[in-house]
């Protein structure tokens, strides 16, 4: 990587907790090492609608866990507008979306994420990365791929970082390699 690059990505998660959708838009510059700036974040919260309907997708048809992949991609999508508008942001480079975990059991090599990536990207006019577990855990991984490479690259100088949620991860160096153990909890 060549010093002075720099990229501005806007991360989203959903997470087990059910409080809403986190959203903040980052820029990443390499000077040497990786750095990075959070320019702005907000946490959109789920109304009792949308609450529910998580909360509920894992007893879904395949049908209907597919339509409300692409529903709650369209409501991301919606969110990313609104918050770029809203806080006269500059569209980021790239959108990563975690999406939310409806089935999550590594050792069975089963994950599940919904928000359909497409929509995002067709809603937004912005590439979007997403279902960042799924490889992963059919690699025999625990669907955390994004942790210990994030954790070295931008946090080098901790031993270990905790990542406390609906699913906790650790990622710890260990022979100068850096690992990560996640738990449900």
């Amino acid at each position: 990587m060549e010093n002075g690059y720099k990229t501005t990505a806007l991360g989203i998660m959903s997470g087990t907790s059910l409080d809403g959708l986190d959203l903040c838009l980052t820029e990443f510059h390499f000077d040497g090492k990786w750095n990075f700036e959070i320019i702005h974040a907000d946490c959109v919260e789920y109304d009792d609608d949308w609450r529910r309907k998580l909360a509920s997708a894992h007893e879904l048809s395949e049908e209907k866990l597919q339509q409300l992949h692409v529903e709650f991609g369209h409501f991301i999508g919606e969110n990313v507008n609104s918050f770029l508008k809203r806080d006269s942001l500059a569209k980021p480079e790239i959108v990563c979306s975690h999406g939310h975990t409806i089935f999550h059991q590594p050792e069975k090599g089963i994950t599940v994420q919904i928000g359909y990536g497409q929509t995002i990207a067709n809603d937004t006019a912005i590439t979007c990365v997403n279902d960042f577990r799924s490889l992963d855990v059919s690699l025999g991984g625990q669907g955390a791929p994004l942790v210990p490479i994030g954790d070295e690259l931008l946090f080098s100088e901790f031993d270990a970082c905790l990542n406390l949620g609906g699913f906790s991860n650790i990622s710890f160096k260990e022979d100068g390699e850096r690992r990560v153990s996640t738990f449900a909890q």
